[in-house]
């Protein structure tokens, strides 16, 4: 994790409190917050990014492995699929 200082350390020591996260809930559940989301999923870096939550999402998930294979292979299809780290 990147070392934050200043006024980052205190945005994202905001962001991290259960306020914090309360405010980006209501944020992106917002009409501003959707179109926001909308748009950044319109570029190239937000489908990346859209890509590896994703991945990530269905590695914790309870889908049958049949299933969570299937998706991962779609997403192997359309492009650059899931990497692990």
């Amino acid at each position: 994790m990147v070392p934050f200082n200043g006024m980052q350390g205190m945005i994202a020591g905001y962001l991290a409190s259960p306020q914090g996260q309360e405010a980006i809930r209501n944020y992106l559940s917002s009409p501003e917050g959707k179109k926001t989301i909308d748009t950044y999923l319109s570029t190239p870096e937000g489908q990346d990014m859209a890509r590896l939550i994703l991945c990530h999402a269905l590695e914790g998930t309870t889908l049958p492995a049949d299933i969570r294979e299937q998706v991962l292979a779609a997403l192997g299809e359309k492009g650059k699929g899931c990497t692990t780290s």
